[in-house]
């Protein structure tokens, strides 16, 4: 059999979700069969370089087999490019995957990832840093650190549900100063998300599907400050999509904003990366500057 002509290049998380090692090993043989250079994404792998590379050499398909971080990495370098991004998704929440509407199982995933109709999407950037989900502060940055910490020794869900634990017990907060169009407030809160898109948090369950992935423009969520037993009543109705009945509640839809702090840096999750970021944050919507695979 001759050698497939070369399409692009695959970036392979095998320590992703629950990926096995026969599943890895037929994903390597396929995407080889079908042109794909296979890069481990390893520490020392310079993703940006690879891409570049990649583009030069006229291949514009980039295949992701991991989560929502492995994807995140690579978006640095394809934001604004001519590539088109594929999704195989074995990360443990498969964010983006979901809202694409993307199989989670990994073969089918596969040929949407190759065969898939394009589609461009919104992608965010907060002090020059891409990303697709969102930004968070207050909390979450809490249980994303002790998440880290326990997945050697836990299954995700136990990992999970300690590090919400213990995040729980510290009860840590923010205080902001928010600049939205013009306007400016200081916020003392628990959670202060600022999302790609908007979500539709009317739905049941942990994990919100966006409404839409090109409306050009960011969501921000945010709560009041209030006490742990508030706290847990409120995210009780986030579980059963009624988190608009919590008072202090608040959303507003923008296409920047601008957050600064009494402290230089600001602990945060992007897209579930935990980075710390010198503040002001500028954070801004980027419209259409991602080209990704979906179904149909």
């Amino acid at each position: 059999m001759p050698p497939a002509r070369r399409r692009g290049i695959l970036f392979l998380n095998a320590r992703a979700g629950s990926f096995s090692a026969a599943d890895e090993s037929e994903l390597r043989t396929r995407a080889s069969e079908e042109g794909f250079r296979i890069i481990d994404v390893v520490p020392g792998v310079d993703v940006r370089e690879e891409v570049h590379f990649s583009l030069a050499a006229g291949l514009r398909d980039v295949l992701v087999a991991g989560g929502d971080g492995s994807i995140h990495h690579v978006l640095q370098a394809l934001a604004g490019s001519e590539a088109v991004l594929g999704i195989i998704p074995v990360g443990t929440v498969n964010h983006l995957a979901r809202d694409l509407e993307i199989p989670i199982d990994w073969r089918e995933a596969f040929e949407i990832a190759l065969r898939g109709g394009i589609r461009q999407i919104d992608t965010g950037r907060i002090n020059g840093i891409h990303f697709l989900n969102g930004v968070m502060l207050g909390l979450f940055p809490t249980i994303s650190e002790y998440r880290e910490r326990f997945r050697s020794t836990h299954s995700k869900l136990r990992a999970y549900i300690r590090a919400t634990r213990l995040a729980l017990h510290q009860f840590h907060h923010v205080t902001l100063v928010v600049e939205i169009d013009g306007r400016v407030q200081t916020i003392r809160t628990q959670m202060f998300i600022v999302a790609v898109n908007a979500y539709d948090l009317d739905q049941t369950g942990l994990i919100a599907r966006k409404t839409s992935l090109d409306d050009g423009r960011l969501s921000v969520y945010s709560l009041s400050f209030m006490s742990r037993m508030t706290f847990i009543r409120a995210a009780a109705k986030f579980l059963r999509g009624r988190v608009g009945e919590v008072e202090g509640f608040r959303r507003v839809r923008t296409a920047q904003i601008r957050i600064d702090s009494a402290h230089r840096t600001l602990r945060v999750a992007v897209d579930g990366e935990l980075l710390d970021l010198e503040s002001p944050l500028q954070i801004a919507a980027v419209p259409a500057s991602l080209l990704v695979r979906a179904p149909g």
